[in-house]
């Protein structure tokens, strides 16, 4: 099956902003305002377009011979200045990089494929000598609305939204991507924590919806799914080359994380959530029982981590590991999920089946793993095995521990510095989930301000794969194999306006909301949050201030800290203070 491209992608042209590294150029700033660059053999200058950017890169040149260019992009400076691919010859994956030869003449050079990147450098290799004029960029994305809208008292946490729906847009493609520069793949772990930002941003279900039937089609015997959608067409080759030929069948396209397979049934059930199509739960129905079945026989003891499951990066070693406690409580949370969609269903039998497997998972966990609620969860079944946060916050949102137990369990883990923390975005965005919802909020904002500030100190636009905060700077990966426009990682599109503002949908198509507002050390917050309705507006002056637009045919429940509910209706703005 052929990779699958939306009918009309937004195609956007994007000029350099500057230039900022030269060898050998005449003029080198020439090119960025009509002028001419002249670039003898041997001569470079590195563009910089200012931001992340994906799509196809265009030079209006002249060659006074036949001649070599070559044109290294890269996310970071660091990147694009990389003059040899680093990685072995039978890597999967390789430095993008174009060589193209020039014939004499005046044309237009375009690089080999799609590419994303913020700076490219341009290396003139001769025997002759080029003139570039400009450079353009073209930016190419899904169609999306931005819709959805959030700022607050404090300057860094906006700027982490912004950075974050920056992120999302760039990687709505054909489907979501994980990353535009690597891998451009469609996976059931990214795509969980993208829809819940995206719907917070652009209100979108199309994109969505074809995304999880992609990785319906990627379903084997025992009920598994493919971690990665390749098998129905969910990667970018051929248009993106040094990526090889993944259109035909292999080990990638076969490999299934039981982690993933428990976040397809959990992403079923927030896609019906927070669109209110029930029919996409009817027709992956026999997909998600199918996979639930699997989970069900998952040997934890036999699980590898890092093969069979992935929990984050490991900050010694530098690779992947799992948390077979995480493990646990993730299939315990993917049956509970189950049971939502079959009772949406109404396959009752079906739904209490799944509710007392839940239920009997959790006290299971903690027996073989040690009780979560006193901080005293290990990763592996070992005495001596390494505690984290991963575990833990997986643990609360599986329902095995109260919000006041994981307050009480905070201070402890956080003194602990043998407490292994997220590093990767997607487990990032858990702790964080798991904090807000248990009234952790000043710690969690300022959680997000050290992941975030991370990055926005070292100049990101969009948001990275991994943040290895023992370590200053950009992320530790090695410089071509970085991911800095990396959808997993944008949370804050999702945790801000859903946690901060409080707006969550209680009933498929928020028909019903729960809205509870949270500031923690804000001063004040305001947003607006597409819905299948329309959009609900929040504006907070305060902890227990503010303003509450629904529109019609929606019914809210606002639940403020110390007060008792009140019931809002739709169609109408409600004050409160």
């Amino acid at each position: 099956m052929e990779a699958v491209t939306p009918a009309a992608l937004v195609f956007t042209p994007h000029a350099p902003r500057a230039v900022v590294e030269v060898r050998g150029a005449v003029q080198p700033t020439a090119c960025l305002n009509g002028g001419e660059t002249l670039l003898p053999g041997g001569a470079s200058l590195v563009l910089d377009f200012g931001e992340e950017l994906v799509g196809v890169l265009e030079l209006d040149v002249t060659a006074d011979a036949a001649m070599t260019l070559e044109l290294v992009e890269g996310e970071d400076l660091e990147e694009a200045l990389l003059l040899k691919d680093p990685f072995a010859p039978d890597h999967w994956y390789h430095q993008p990089r174009d060589v193209l030869t020039l014939a004499p003449g005046t044309q237009v050079a375009r690089n080999q494929g799609r590419r994303a990147f913020r700076f490219v450098n341009v290396i003139a290799h001769g025997p002759g000598q080029l003139r570039l004029r400009r450079a353009t960029m073209t930016l190419e994305h899904a169609p999306v609305a931005e819709l959805g809208a959030f700022a607050c008292s404090d300057a860094l946490l906006n700027d982490a939204w912004a950075i974050s729906r920056r992120t999302m847009k760039l990687c709505m493609q054909g489907f979501y991507e994980d990353g535009v520069k690597r891998d451009g793949m469609l996976w059931i772990g990214d795509y969980r924590v993208e829809f819940l930002c995206a719907h917070y941003l652009f209100g979108d279900a199309a994109l969505a919806r074809r995304s999880l039937e992609m990785f319906a089609q990627c379903r084997h015997e025992n009920g598994s799914l493919s971690a990665v959608a390749l098998l129905a067409g969910g990667h970018m080759y051929p248009r993106i080359s040094y990526l090889g030929d993944l259109a035909t069948p292999g080990g990638l396209h076969q490999w299934v994380l039981d982690n993933y397979c428990a976040d397809f049934v959990s992403s079923v059930w927030e896609y019906v959530l927070h669109t209110g199509d029930p029919a996409l739960a009817r027709e992956l129905a026999p997909v998600v029982h199918r996979v639930l079945n699997y989970l069900g026989q998952v040997d934890l003891a036999a699980a590898k981590g890092g093969k069979n499951f992935i929990t984050d990066n490991q900050p010694d070693g530098k690779d992947w590991w799992g948390s077979r406690a995480a493990l646990a409580y993730q299939i315990a949370a993917a049956f509970a999920d189950g049971a939502k969609i079959a009772d949406l269903l109404g396959e009752t039998t079906v739904a209490e089946n799944y509710r007392a497997q839940h239920r009997a998972r959790l006290p299971q966990a903690a027996a073989q793993f040690g009780d979560p609620a006193c901080a005293a969860c290990r990763d592996d079944f070992s005495p001596d095995a390494t505690r984290s946060w991963h575990a833990h916050a997986a643990a609360f949102l599986a329902g095995a521990v109260t919000p006041e137990q994981l307050r009480t369990a905070y201070s402890q883990l956080q003194s602990d510095p043998g407490v292994r923390r997220p590093m990767a975005g997607f487990m990032e965005f858990y702790l964080l989930q798991a904090w807000l919802d248990a009234g952790l909020v000043r710690e969690a904002l300022d959680e997000m301000r050290s992941y975030y500030g991370q990055m926005l100190r070292s100049g990101a636009t969009t948001t990275w794969e991994l943040v290895d905060r023992c370590e200053p700077g950009i992320d530790h990966i090695v410089p071509a194999g970085r991911s800095h426009c990396h959808g997993w990682s944008a949370g804050p599109a999702h945790l801000l306006p859903a946690k901060i503002l409080g707006v969550t949908p209680t009933a498929p198509g928020y028909r019903e909301v729960a809205i509870r507002p949270q500031l923690g050390d804000l001063a004040w917050a305001k947003g607006e949050i597409p819905t299948p309705q329309g959009l609900i507006r929040v504006s907070l002056t305060g902890p227990t201030v503010g303003e509450i637009s629904l529109p019609a045919g929606i019914t809210g429940t606002l639940c403020l800290h110390g007060r008792d509910s009140v019931a809002l209706a739709g169609g109408q703005s409600h004050v409160f203070k």
